[in-house]
C-alpha cells in the first residue's frame, strides 16, 4: 500500500513537471505562426543565432525577437500567475468560484490606468510606459487596503476579508465609471484597456515583472503546505501548527503582488484563475503544491492558445484578449460544472 502511494505521488511529480514544460513547444508554434508565416525551422534558427541589433537584423528576426517572443513570454507569465492565484484564492476562501480579481485588485488596477490616461501620463520610466505604471501602483494599493483590514482583524475571518474586497471592488469600480463619464472622450481607450491584450509589450516590461513575479510565485509554492490545512479550517489548521493569521496574510500578500503584475501587463484578463484550477482539481486532485504546479502549466498554455487565436483569428485585426477568455472559458466551465454535478449524484 506504502509503495502504490509514493509510486502514484512520483507519476503525479512527474506529471506535473512535464505540464510545467508544455508551454515552451507550444510557445515555438505561436511564434511561428501570424500575419507574417515564418517557417518552424527558420524560427530555430533564428532563436539559436541570438539577436545581435536592430540596425543589422532582417525583418523575421525582429518579428521573432521584438514581438512576438515578448509577447508570448508574457503570455506565459500572466497565464501561470493568474491560474496560480486563482488556486490560492479558491483555497484561502474555501470557495471554488473565488478568481484574482475578487479582492478589488482589478478595479484598483483599472482606476490606476484611467488616472494615466486622463493625465495624459505616457513619459516612460525604465521602459515601462504610464498606463503600465499607474495600474500596478493602483492594483498594490488595493491590496494595502486588504492587507491593512487584516493587520486590524484579531481574529481573521475568510468571509470578512471576501466581503472587504468585493466591497473596494465595487467602490473603486463606481470611481471609474465617475470619471468615465467625465471625460467621454477617454472612454474608448479606457474600456479597450479593461478587455486585456499582450500586445505592445517589451522586453523592459517583462524584466519589470519577472523578479516579482518569481518572488510572488515562490511565496506562494512555499504556503502550499499551510494552505491543505487552511482548507480543512482554522481550527484543523491551528492543531497541525499553522500560524493561520500570518499564513493568511502571507498567502493574499504574495497573491495580491502576482495578480497586481499580471494585471498591470495585460490588463484584466478574466477565467484564467477561475477556470484553470477547478480543472487541475476535477482532474489530479486538491493537494495545493501539485494544484499550482499543473495550473502554472495549464494557465500558461491555455493563456498562450487564447492570445494567439486573439490575433490570427481576424488578422490582420486584434480581438481582445479578456473577450476571447470569456468566450472560450464559460462553455467548458459549464460542462465541468455540469459534469461534476452528475458524479457527485
Amino acid at each position: 500500500m506504502k509503495r502504490d502511494y509514493f509510486a502514484a505521488r512520483r507519476g503525479k511529480i512527474f506529471l506535473a513537471a512535464l505540464f510545467l514544460l508544455l508551454p515552451l513547444p507550444a510557445s515555438l508554434v505561436y511564434i511561428s505562426h501570424g500575419l507574417i508565416t515564418i517557417p518552424f525551422g527558420e524560427v530555430l534558427r533564428i532563436l539559436a543565432s541570438g539577436f545581435v541589433s536592430a540596425e543589422t537584423a532582417t525583418t523575421q528576426e525582429l518579428v521573432i525577437w521584438l514581438i512576438r517572443l515578448p509577447r508570448v513570454c508574457a503570455g506565459t507569465l500572466v497565464g501561470a500567475g493568474l491560474a496560480i492565484t486563482g488556486a490560492a484564492y479558491q483555497g484561502i476562501f474555501r470557495n471554488r468560484l473565488a478568481d484574482p480579481y475578487m479582492t478589488g485588485v482589478s478595479a484598483g488596477a483599472t482606476l490606476g490606468c484611467t488616472i494615466a490616461i486622463l493625465l495624459g501620463f505616457d513619459s516612460s520610466v525604465f521602459g515601462l510606459g504610464g498606463i503600465t505604471l499607474f495600474s500596478f501602483c493602483g492594483a498594490l494599493v488595493t491590496s494595502l487596503l486588504i492587507f491593512t483590514f487584516i493587520a486590524a482583524s484579531r481574529r481573521v475571518s475568510h468571509t470578512a476579508i471576501l466581503l472587504t474586497g468585493i466591497s473596494i471592488n465595487l467602490f473603486l469600480s463606481g470611481l471609474v465609471s465617475l470619471l468615465m463619464f467625465l471625460n467621454r472622450d477617454k472612454i474608448e481607450t479606457i474600456v479597450l484597456w479593461t478587455m486585456g491584450s499582450l500586445s505592445g509589450l517589451n522586453w523592459q516590461k517583462i524584466l519589470f515583472a519577472l523578479p516579482l513575479l518569481c518572488a510572488g510565485l515562490t511565496g506562494l509554492f512555499f504556503c502550499a503546505r499551510p494552505l491543505d490545512y487552511l482548507v480543512l479550517g482554522s481550527d484543523i489548521a491551528r492543531v497541525h501548527g499553522i500560524a493561520v493569521k500570518r499564513s493568511t496574510f502571507l498567502i493574499i500578500l504574495f497573491s495580491s503582488l502576482v495578480t497586481s503584475v499580471c494585471v498591470s501587463l495585460s490588463g484584466i484578463v478574466g477565467f484564467v484563475g477561475l477556470l484553470i484550477p477547478n480543472i487541475v482539481r476535477l482532474l489530479f486532485g486538491s493537494r495545493s503544491g501539485l494544484v499550482f504546479a499543473f495550473s502554472c502549466g495549464l494557465g500558461a498554455l491555455f493563456l498562450q492558445l487564447a492570445d494567439f487565436l486573439a490575433r490570427t483569428l481576424l488578422s490582420p485585426a486584434e480581438l481582445p484578449l479578456g473577450i476571447l477568455t470569456s468566450i472560450i472559458g464559460v462553455p467548458f466551465f459549464i460542462f465541468l460544472v455540469l459534469k461534476k454535478t452528475e458524479q457527485s449524484a
